[in-house]
């Protein structure tokens, strides 16, 4: 896997819009792109992951991600599809999507659930998106070592050892309310935690 996808967007044709953590809930996103007259012409929509799970149209999720406009990093809830697909869905990684709100793989043909799984698998951990002014990081949790260039570096034993779980799944700097600068972007674009706010 190539974990970090660069985007090009010095010269955008259109708006870039960010977004996260759908869990299935495809009607706020529609609700949301008609807020703002969204064209995918030429708008781009960037997700940080959590496509899928305890929302209701979960299994429509290549609705999206096949959808040219539509660029996107993996997060937990893609993992732990892929290591339930993986199993066989005969594993605890499947025990532990169904408990996260993955029981709708159970009413899929096989054929979708191999789409879906090669779809996940060929998300990218993290991107790197290039505007007129800045260079952004988008990953779902939290950019390893706290540095962008570092995990940029980080070898296929580095990445499987610490810095794909600390990628999809950390929490640490926010629970510990750890200010930090991660070094080698401008600014970083993260989902995950929910907070009690609803604040960006």
């Amino acid at each position: 896997m190539n974990h970090i996808k660069v985007l090009d967007f010095t010269k955008p044709k259109g708006r870039v819009f960010f977004t996260t953590d759908l869990h299935g809930h495809y009607d706020l996103l529609h609700e949301k792109l008609r807020e703002v007259a969204f064209d995918s012409t030429k708008d781009i929509l960037i997700s940080g992951g959590d496509w899928c799970d305890r929302g209701p149209d979960s299994q429509h999720v290549l609705d999206y991600l096949n959808e040219p406009w539509i660029y996107s990093v993996r997060a937990n809830h893609e993992q732990m599809f892929i290591e339930a697909y993986e199993g066989d869905f005969k594993n605890q990684a499947c025990q532990m999507l169904v408990v996260n709100g993955g029981s709708w793989v159970a009413f899929c043909e096989d054929e979708h659930l191999t789409a879906i799984y090669e779809s996940f698998k060929s998300l990218p951990l993290a991107i790197e998106m290039h505007t007129p002014t800045e260079v952004i990081g988008i990953i779902h949790a939290q950019v390893p070592y706290n540095n962008w260039n570092e995990f940029k570096k980080a070898s296929e034993t580095e990445l499987v050892w610490n810095a794909e779980a600390t990628a999809m799944w950390s929490r640490h700097n926010y629970d510990y309310k750890i200010a930090v600068q991660v070094d080698g972007v401008d600014r970083v674009f993260v989902g995950h935690t929910p907070t009690d706010s609803g604040e960006i």
